[in-house]
């Protein structure tokens, strides 16, 4: 299983559609709410802020059911994320608490609580980018416990649902060599393995051989998947492929990469070790398609 991935929590979509029961669950002493703000998580130290109904009530006097997000249960133990528009007076009440993103946390945090808060910033993004109906241009609103916006426009009343970017990332590989990309707005060294987004009407398959060719000008045969994990940041599905190149020879053939080149499992260990190659992070599915092959 990679990062962001947890398979211990029931979502219970049921629940969604009763917010008077939510809140009187929200309100019990086995439910807990994660406080969030524009992708940011309130943190003490390296720990993120889960407060009781009571402690977010004390700040909030009419703490609303429009910013409340049940996000599950585990065990006896009941989720929820509270989007906040004004995080300054919550950090002013707690000791030593601070803004932090979720890609700066991963590293030290729970399986679970790095799940939890995985969905708690795609879902409060989502309503951020969200506040306005594509159809007609009425103001949405919050419903189903946070997992809809409805137009308030009665004529419309369109429902909205989440929005999950599909996207492919695939290890390409040539006899013994790996196929290693950087684009150019990358730290210095960084490098990683071809990915991009799925287009309408195209399998993943698809956009595998696609990609490959845009980017490297290179055919692709033997498209395996391997597995998927959701990227946060903001909103996708990352769809893990490992793929064969028919050919050698690289031609980049758009802005998006800087460089790209074969690399051979010595030759990556020697730049690793000497800081002139740098791989993607240790819990990023670009990372674990770099270390299956380098293990093989």
């Amino acid at each position: 299983m990679f990062a962001l991935q947890f398979d211990q929590l029931d979502r219970q979509a049921e629940l969604r559609i009763n917010p008077a029961q939510l809140r009187q669950i929200a309100q019990k002493a086995n439910s807990t709410i994660l406080p969030v703000h524009r992708q940011q998580l309130l943190t003490q130290g390296d720990s993120l802020l889960w407060l009781t109904w009571n402690e977010l009530s004390d700040v909030f006097e009419d703490v609303q059911d429009k910013h409340l997000i049940y996000l599950g249960q585990v065990g006896e133990q009941y989720y929820f994320s509270y989007r906040l528009t004004e995080p300054e007076y919550l950090i002013k009440q707690f000791q030593s608490v601070s803004l932090k993103g979720l890609r700066e946390l991963i590293p030290v945090l729970s399986e679970a609580d790095s799940f939890l808060a995985n969905v708690a910033i795609g879902i409060e993004h989502w309503h951020n980018t969200h506040q306005y109906c594509g159809f007609c241009g009425h103001a949405t609103y919050s419903t189903l416990a946070g997992f809809v916006r409805q137009c308030s426009n009665p004529e419309c009343a369109k429902e909205h649902y989440p929005r999950t970017d599909a996207a492919v990332i695939c290890a390409i590989t040539y006899q013994d060599k790996i196929l290693l990309v950087r684009q150019a707005q990358w730290p210095e060294n960084r490098y990683s393995v071809i990915a991009g987004f799925v287009e309408p009407g195209e399998s993943l398959e698809q956009a595998v051989a696609r990609e490959a060719n845009e980017e490297a000008g290179l055919t692709v045969t033997n498209i395996q998947y391997f597995g998927s994990q959701p990227w946060p940041f903001p909103q996708s599905l990352m769809t893990g492929f490992t793929a064969e190149a028919t050919h050698p020879s690289i031609e980049l053939k758009d802005d998006e990469l800087e460089h790209a080149s074969w690399f051979t499992r010595s030759q990556i260990n020697e730049l690793v070790d000497t800081g002139q190659l740098i791989l993607p992070y240790q819990y990023s599915i670009s990372r674990t398609l770099i270390e299956h092959w380098r293990n093989s």
